[in-house]
């Protein structure tokens, strides 16, 4: 698989976590609700998101909101189910541009 050989290389795993660390979220202010329509594509097969955490994701929505969830994708979705992907997307925009 082609993500496990690049977290294979030397200091990948620990770079990519890093980045994560790094983000500055210790005191930050809430950043509010999402307030635009919001589609959240995620999969059975995700194995860094969960489905509570997904499945709770619509509470910091206060616009309309849709979960589309496909059946084992891995966690890089737009690159391993880009043709879905952009189907819902293209539908999404449309709906929320009527």
């Amino acid at each position: 698989d082609h993500y496990v050989r690049r977290m294979q290389e030397p200091g990948a795993l620990s770079a990519a976590l890093g980045w994560y660390r790094a983000l500055p979220w210790a005191g930050r202010d809430p950043i509010g609700t999402v307030r635009v329509p919001t589609l959240h594509v995620w999969s059975t097969g995700d194995a860094f998101l969960g489905r509570t955490a997904t499945e709770a994701t619509e509470r910091f929505c206060d616009a309309s909101y849709r979960l589309e969830v496909l059946e084992g994708v891995p966690h890089w979705i737009p690159e391993l189910a880009a043709d879905r992907v952009a189907e819902l997307v293209t539908a999404h925009v449309r709906t929320a541009a009527s």
